[in-house]
């Protein structure tokens, strides 16, 4: 099936906004509030410049500057051990548009990010199904990460977001302490479909939430699928220009739990639907697409679906404790090389006494190959006679890793991976990964 390429125009964009809001359901979350009220010194290297930054904020204000890096050296698997560095750049400003110029329950968010360096799997020539830096990727540029209006209604009962934004700062949302990309829900969520693009990408969308009360959340979203917007020439741009129309339209429940003595929870299930064209993952012949010359099909549509939920066991007399989390993404398998993404881990805060702040996380990951493409790789294999392409199936990636909080604005975290049969294969090399992470906020 052919595609026309079209620019997306803003009747377009419009249509597509009213008809998210027609679907009345969905949930608004903020990366970094506009309220001033949010503001503590203590959470930034440079403080409230002896009084000027706490005024701003007061005002209306705010902005972030964040650094993150995430270094990893391999110790065994892929084909050289070596050392491998990537970074980001964090800039937001956030404007409290009731403070600034009385629109009651506006705020408007411009977000940008800058990624850079290298990935260890890509210069170790280490192959995988899920990276083990999950801040690299998307190229090695600057993007408009989000540039929207965000408002509330009705004592906060509905909450509607416009603009370029992102999914997954909405839909499958959870604590990221972690390295390997498989437990951190920003990056992993992007094997949701090939056209949700979460952060640092963005698109033109729209997004809405509807909250009966504090505990239930529901939410839909409706974002431009077009393919351009992973290209690095699109930076800093607003809009796309060429590729293909379509649309991601995302939906999902939320259950935020309250027990005693603070243990809170967090339960999600949502599904995701793109209507942008792509290649079937198996050809005519039944044989892995591209091996051969046998035609294959175009799908015209992708589903899936996904849940998560975490949830606080223990509490410690310092604040701190037990918080376990677990996680399952399952593409299409029409188009989808990646069958389902898993995850169960926790971590504790506040492991001593002495550093009520500092993490211990663990984490047990299962990223699968679509059964489709295995069984397709097995019969190109018995029809060569021999075993020239590899056959995969499930890569195991496990992560234990301590993080240093230095102040509230610093902190550090070294972890070890290890990784069974990466890239799904059974017959690659284990890996074992040593990473260390730095996080700066100013």
């Amino acid at each position: 099936m052919n595609v026309q390429c079209q620019q997306y125009l803003p009747t377009k964009l419009r249509k597509m906004f009213l008809s998210t809001c027609s679907l009345g359901m969905s949930a608004l979350f903020v990366a970094g509030s506009a309220h001033g009220n949010d503001f503590s010194p203590a959470n930034h290297i440079g403080g409230d410049w002896g009084g000027p930054r706490a005024h701003l904020s007061n005002g209306g204000f705010n902005y972030k500057v964040g650094y993150f890096s995430q270094t990893a050296h391999n110790f065994s698997g892929g084909e050289n051990n070596t050392t491998a560095n990537a970074a980001q750049i964090f800039l937001g400003a956030y404007f409290d548009l009731e403070k600034l110029v009385g629109w009651p329950g506006a705020d408007f968010i411009v977000e940008i990010t800058n990624r850079n360096g290298e990935l260890i799997n890509n210069k170790a020539e280490l192959p995988f199904l899920l990276q083990s830096q999950q801040i690299f990727g998307r190229g090695n540029v600057t993007r408009l990460t989000q540039f929207s209006l965000n408002q509330r209604l009705f004592k906060d009962h509905l909450r509607f977001k416009v603009g370029r934004i992102f999914p997954s700062s909405d839909f499958f949302a959870q604590s990221c302490a972690f390295q390997h990309l498989t437990f951190c829900s920003g990056g992993s969520s992007n094997f949701i479909s090939s056209n949700w693009y979460g952060d640092p990408l963005s698109a033109l969308g729209g997004q809405v939430t509807f909250t009966p009360d504090k505990r239930w959340h529901f939410k839909v979203g409706a974002y431009d699928a077009n393919p351009q917007n992973a290209d690095t020439s699109q930076g800093l741009r607003l809009s796309t220009s060429g590729g293909e129309s379509g649309t991601l339209l995302v939906s999902e429940v939320e259950y935020q739990a309250k027990f005693a003595n603070g243990l809170d929870g967090n339960y999600r299930i949502g599904i995701a639907r793109s209507s942008i064209d792509k290649n079937n993952v198996i050809n005519s012949a039944g044989l892995p697409s591209g091996l051969t010359s046998d035609i294959t099909e175009i799908e015209d549509t992708d589903n899936a679906w996904f849940l998560n939920f975490e949830q606080q066991i223990t509490r410690n007399a310092w604040g701190g404790g037990l918080r376990m989390f677990a996680s399952l993404i399952n593409p299409d398998d029409q188009v989808s090389q990646i069958g389902s993404v898993a995850a169960l881990g926790g971590f504790y805060v506040g492991p001593f006494k002495s550093r009520p702040n500092d993490r211990v996380g663990l984490a047990v990951g299962r990223n699968s190959v679509s059964s489709r493409i295995t069984n397709a790789q097995e019969r190109f294999n018995a029809l060569e006679g021999v075993e020239s392409i590899d056959v995969q199936s499930d890569e195991y990636p496990i992560e234990l890793n301590y993080n240093f909080v230095i102040t509230p604005a610093i902190e550090v975290m070294p972890s070890i991976q290890y990784i069974v049969s990466p890239n799904g294969v059974n017959d690659e090399e284990d890996a074992v990964i040593l990473g260390l992470q730095f996080s700066l906020n100013f």
